[in-house]
């Protein structure tokens, strides 16, 4: 079975146990106490503890879920599977359509569009509600919401092998603040990304790569266009094995993909090698300030 992942950037409306003694991994449940309201299914439960087991390992608030958003997202996981097609995109002359776009379907479900607030969606084909989470916190564009600093509200919908995650996100009043994944003192990060899975593919010239390390921006103060809202700029980035050398990567920020709007990446050109300890090592400029990140991880034995 080939698993894919797609992704539909914010649109804007302006018209784990999650650590251990000294290492942090994503393993069973987070145990999220606060899922928003009484009754979500158990797929959205699922799928939002998942999240908060890397919201949590990123040091960030936990989120919660809305009915709407649920509801939202929940009847796209239908249209695409009683259609057998991964989408963003619905076509009011099919059945089960409820909105073209994910903030046509918030609408739908009463939800409201405002500004001030970004949406964005995320589905999948192929996995469970944790193994979906897990697939899009594996990728590059897909890893963008659940990274971000904030969240308003979520909402996860799964029918058969067909996942989608809904989410609001501030804009433009954040937080300043920048997250780097892998965090630092994570242990069993995977050792490679299939970039032809993910669509867009961030890696078009490369098959199988290195697992991508990202940071993942906030900002208080949007001066530039839509696909660069922080002017984001990667200044430097290395990845250094130990008791190795300096590994080939691949460095993007929106200068060079506007997918990734609030965020810069570098990926490894080749699979990382297993249960070995790496250090990375991102500068970046947005919002008006710059910061170095450091971050030392452990990927998994294999």
């Amino acid at each position: 079975m080939t698993l894919r992942v797609h992704w539909l950037g914010l649109s804007f409306f302006l018209l784990g146990a999650c650590d251990s003694e000294d290492k942090f991994t994503v393993t069973g449940a987070c145990g999220t106490t606060d899922f928003g309201y009484g009754s979500p299914s158990k797929a959205a439960r699922d799928g939002l503890d998942r999240s908060n087991c890397y919201r949590s390992l990123m040091g960030l608030e936990l989120g919660t879920l809305d009915r709407r958003l649920d509801d939202a997202a929940q009847s796209h996981a239908d249209y695409m599977a009683d259609h057998d097609m991964i989408t963003h995109q619905e076509s009011s002359s099919k059945t089960g359509f409820t909105g073209e776009w994910v903030w046509d379907r918030m609408e739908t479900v009463g939800y409201p569009v405002e500004a001030g607030f970004a949406w964005s969606e995320v589905v999948s084909y192929g996995f469970d509600a944790e193994a979906a989470v897990d697939g899009w916190m594996g990728t590059v564009y897909h890893r963008i919401p659940f990274s971000q600093p904030v969240w308003t509200d979520v909402g996860f919908g799964l029918t058969g092998d067909y996942a989608a995650m809904a989410f609001v996100t501030p804009y433009p009043d954040g937080v300043h603040e920048a997250v780097l994944f892998p965090v630092d003192g994570q242990a069993d990060v995977p050792t490679s990304f299939d970039s032809d899975t993910e669509t867009p593919d961030p890696a078009p010239a490369h098959g199988v790569v290195g697992y991508p390390i990202t940071v993942t921006v906030g900002g208080e103060n949007p001066t530039g266009p839509f696909e660069d809202p922080f002017n984001l700029r990667l200044l430097d980035a290395s990845l250094w094995e130990s008791d190795g050398g300096e590994v080939d990567v691949i460095t993007m920020d929106p200068t060079t993909d506007d997918s990734l709007y609030v965020m810069a990446a570098m990926i490894p050109v080749e699979p990382l090698s297993a249960n070995t300890e790496y250090e990375a090592e991102m500068t970046v400029e947005w919002d008006g300030g710059s910061e170095t990140i450091v971050a030392e991880f452990r990927t998994l034995l294999e």
